[in-house]
């Protein structure tokens, strides 16, 4: 019996043995035909199968391919390429449905290699890939995910070029309540997210150049804010804006410094008074020579704005000791009926997509995903959470990092606006 299948064009040598027909070709095939006889001596011409290894013609499987997976960027192309000369037949699936040449698909083989190609990568491109590959021995098959790091459109709005406008209304921002002079912001979180850096970047924003206002320790472990301090926003002209923030030590894993927790709450009251240095041992108690025992609504805290990073949230467990107590400073603030926001900072180390193009931002998976985990975790919803760049590396302002933080500062004004408002029809 003979195999024409493992044959093309090549001439052959013939030996006639006792029993059998041994055929020689070149590069090593060979053909064994049985029940010879003088008649097929000679030299014949057989048609060898280009494509079928040597194994294949011994009568192997092909290789399981072993694709790689991959993470692209939208409008990126998707290619996976196998080489393997055992394969008769194959074809390419996408989460267990074939894929057929047309469109943005390009399927093909040149020789032994196999080649897929999705052109211009989407959302719906995402997903597992599968080469099957078979020949007469049987089919085998080897598959690789495709992620696709962003969404076909944004899922949140940003105010792209409107900086100057949205600078002149919070710069003209009327109050709602005639006893308040200034909105009050308190930053708090982890040592390292970035809260002193926020007050530099909103600076930086309104004054039109990079400045360093509230001193930020790059890299630190340890917290470099030390006492509780307001700091002022100011315009190029050097006016006042009418919103302030205040800074307070980073919060640490460590179990002693649940003293800080307490006195974060005393601050949301109040009863904290300027330059009061912090003990992480020992909280403020009433009575201390820091300790304001009449506030004003002017002294309370009108808006808490929850720090954290982007690009470790999702690392954190639940039990997490910091989120611990950000959650219970959350409950106290939620008690006191203070809004609260959450400002998502280091956006450009969590996505690659937005470290090289900030405007991608609300079309990152990535950070939607940060956003979403934020949001499980502290329980903010997720509309009350902005992410944000600040001004670390940069000597000139950048439109697209000033846009991020006024948005987001922005809806902060309004919601503490909202609140200072209540109280005064409360009390009136």
């Amino acid at each position: 019996m003979m195999h024409n299948n493992f044959f093309m064009g090549v001439t052959v040598k013939v030996k006639l043995h006792r029993s059998y027909l041994r055929v020689e070709a070149p590069q090593k095939h060979s053909l064994t035909h049985k029940d010879t006889g003088p008649r097929d001596t000679g030299t014949q011409r057989r048609h060898l199968h280009p494509h079928i290894s040597d194994d294949s013609a011994m009568g192997h499987l092909p290789a399981k391919p072993l694709l790689q997976g991959t993470t692209v960027k939208r409008g990126e192309d998707i290619t996976f390429v196998w080489h393997d000369s055992g394969v008769e037949d194959y074809r390419w699936k996408k989460n267990g449905y074939i894929l057929v040449n047309g469109g943005r698909i390009s399927i093909r083989r040149d020789g032994a290699y196999f080649y897929l190609t999705i052109r211009a990568a989407k959302e719906e491109d995402e997903g597992e890939y599968t080469l099957e590959v078979s020949n007469s021995k049987g089919t085998v098959s080897g598959s690789a995910k495709v992620t696709v790091l962003e969404y076909d459109r944004d899922w949140r709005n940003a105010q792209w070029g409107a900086n100057d406008l949205i600078k002149q209304l919070l710069a003209n921002y009327t109050l709602s309540n005639p006893n308040v002079t200034h909105l009050r912001f308190l930053l708090h979180g982890r040592v390292g997210v970035g809260k002193s850096s926020i007050i530099n970047t909103i600076n930086c924003t309104f004054q039109g150049r990079v400045n360093v206002k509230a001193l930020a320790a790059a890299g630190s472990h340890t917290s470099f804010t030390k006492c509780y301090e307001t700091h002022m926003i100011m315009d190029k002209g050097g006016a006042q804006l009418p919103f302030v923030f205040n800074d307070i030590m980073g919060l640490e894993n460590q179990e002693r410094s649940w003293a800080l927790t307490d006195d974060i709450i005393s601050a949301l009251k109040g009863h904290v008074k300027e330059k009061y240095k912090f003990n992480p041992v020992t909280p403020l108690c009433e009575g201390d020579c820091s300790y304001n025992s009449r506030p004003t609504l002017d002294d309370k805290v009108h808006c808490l704005v929850s720090v954290i990073r982007a690009d470790r949230i999702g690392l954190l467990d639940t039990g997490d000791v910091v989120l611990e107590k950000m959650r219970m400073v959350r409950e106290a603030a939620s008690n006191l009926d203070i809004p609260q926001v959450v400002f998502l900072t280091f956006v450009d180390e969590c996505c690659p997509v937005v470290k090289k193009d900030l405007k991608r931002i609300y079309s990152s998976k990535m950070i939607k995903q940060a956003m979403q985990d934020c949001s499980n975790k502290l329980g903010v919803p997720m509309n009350c959470i902005y992410p944000v760049k600040n001004y670390s590396e940069e000597i000139e302002v950048n439109d697209e990092v000033d846009c991020l933080i006024l948005d987001a500062l922005h809806n902060a004004v309004n919601f503490a606006n909202d609140f200072v408002r209540d109280k005064s029809n409360m009390s009136s």
